[in-house]
């Protein structure tokens, strides 16, 4: 396996060494362009450059001392730049060239300029954009069931998955000028990711998802904002702001999650927060929720408010810091004497550090801590009583062209009492569902998860991304289902090797 990896990374880097040869002889090439004669002319500059040619005089002899030219006025004059015909760029100019212009992000916005320099969207503050992400992920021990054990988005072995079409429409607030605006965003996603963006009570009414479809579609976001000065208010349904990564794909480092965000932290919430910007470096956030991925409190969501804080602190031009916390009573997967869908308080609390290491490399460092009393596991046959999960999630990303992104993702999670990790979606929409489709004896790992993640991020252009990656997952722990069961490969293995690819058009 040692062997197949050296020589996946060798083939990796030499495809690098050859987009960067390419890109230096590209840079090279206007150079060699003026020595040599080029088709780059028209036949109007050609013969302009011959006649140029021809009027420069002879050397001067061996030994001749020079005449000095008289000086004219067109001489002792900046030289105008010479005019060339059509959109021509100055000789020696290319697409490489740093002096050309810099290549631009194509946006669906843009279909509304209207070729006069206006965009009437972007006139009144709107934007809208989207991207497609699809991938497919090859697991060297070829389950039966297909799935990548509790890796989850990216779940399902030796398949190509459409992951995510996700549109939005957004009007952001901005009070650079006014003191009051008024905006709002709205989010919608079809592909196989819909399954982790889903709330009791929205998207489980819709019949695109009551079969338990691997593809479906959800509104991961649905709110309006106002702003006065330094404060903005959010209200409706919203992306979690815990952790690292987030919901679009789109927008993380690598592709495959780590168990911090697959199985510690909510996904989604309904409710209001209200962020103030304190200082140039400090904002904080307070607000109330209904609870973890929860829309109405119908199925498993909570009936109850809950809490949400948030603190982001800016240490110095290279660092900053950010803090997440979340209280709130949700399903313990119980139910009371008279079958009612049993609650209790759960705490989570998200810390972020990324600090900027050089030019090119910045790392980030994660843990996490939830807790949540009176629980019992995913079949609620097994009382466990108090639930504890935490972790230590960290990146090192490298950015080794503008072009080309390394990232490294090491991280070490414990579900304490065999709580989180399981086949169900954290909090599941339907009391005993199998949305994601994991064969149900696969939970109850009281133990440490480890993960190790490698690979490249190329974009060959500003809207163009590919990121394969290799990943290492193993377990340490107990099995505490009544198959004993463990994680990975049909249930029969402790770990598991994946390579993964996705590609994604961002626009």
């Amino acid at each position: 396996m040692e062997t197949t990896a050296n020589n996946w990374l060798n083939r990796k880097l030499a495809k690098a060494g050859i987009l960067l040869g390419l890109v230096g002889y590209c840079w090279a090439a206007p150079g060699w362009a003026d020595e040599l004669p080029s088709s780059r002319y028209t036949p109007q500059q050609r013969q302009q450059l011959l006649v140029t040619q021809a009027e420069v005089p002879a050397p001067p002899a061996p030994g001749a001392v020079p005449a000095p030219a008289p000086m004219t006025e067109a001489a002792a004059a900046p030289a105008a730049p010479a005019e060339l015909p059509g959109d021509c760029a100055p000789q020696g100019a290319s697409c490489c060239d740093p002096a050309a212009e810099e290549e631009e992000m194509w946006s669906l916005t843009s279909i509304f300029d209207d070729g006069c320099g206006g965009n009437w969207m972007t006139d009144n503050g709107l934007k809208v954009g989207g991207s497609t992400v699809q991938s497919f992920t090859w697991n060297w021990s070829s389950p039966n069931d297909r799935f990548n054990g509790p890796v989850t988005w990216t779940d399902r072995s030796n398949e190509y998955q459409l992951n995510q079409q996700w549109l939005y429409l957004e009007k952001a607030t901005d009070t650079s000028e006014n003191d009051l605006d008024v905006g709002g965003r709205v989010d919608i996603n079809y592909g196989t990711n819909y399954r982790w963006m889903t709330s009791a009570g929205l998207e489980d009414r819709w019949s695109l998802n009551t079969n338990r479809s691997f593809y479906g579609l959800a509104i991961p976001q649905m709110y309006g904002e106002v702003a006065y000065k330094d404060v903005k208010v959010k209200a409706g349904h919203f992306a979690s702001p815990v952790g690292y990564l987030g919901l679009d794909m789109s927008a993380n480092a690598v592709n495959t999650l780590p168990y911090t965000y697959q199985y510690g932290e909510a996904f989604t919430h309904t409710g209001a927060i209200a962020t103030w910007q304190v200082s140039e470096n400090l904002s904080v956030g307070s607000g109330f929720t209904r609870g973890w991925d929860n829309w109405d409190g119908s199925g498993a969501g909570s009936p109850n408010l809950g809490y949400i804080g948030t603190a982001n602190y800016t240490i110095d031009e290279c660092s900053s810091l950010a803090l997440v916390v979340l209280w709130s009573r949700e399903w313990n997967n119980k139910f009371d004497g008279d079958g009612n869908i049993d609650y209790s308080g759960r705490y989570l609390q998200t810390l972020v550090y990324q600090r900027k290491l050089s030019e090119e490399l910045t790392w980030v460092f994660q843990t996490d801590y939830g807790h949540q009393g009176n629980t019992a596991d995913f079949s609620g046959a097994r009382d466990i009583g108090d639930s504890d999960w935490y972790g230590i999630n960290q990146y090192l990303l490298w950015q080794q062209t503008d072009k080309v992104t390394w990232v490294g993702n090491f991280e070490w999670f414990r579900d304490e009492n065999g709580y989180r990790v399981g086949p169900f979606l954290p909090t599941p929409t339907t009391p005993g569902s199998a949305t994601r489709g994991l064969a149900a004896p696969r939970f109850g790992y009281a133990g440490n998860f480890y993960q190790v993640t490698v690979g490249p991020k190329w974009m060959p252009t500003k809207n163009l991304y590919i990121r394969p990656n290799l990943r290492f997952d193993w377990y340490s722990g107990e099995s505490l289902n009544p198959d004993q069961s463990k994680p990975f490969g049909d249930g029969n293995k402790s770990g598991q090797a994946l390579l993964a690819t996705d590609v994604g058009f961002v626009y």
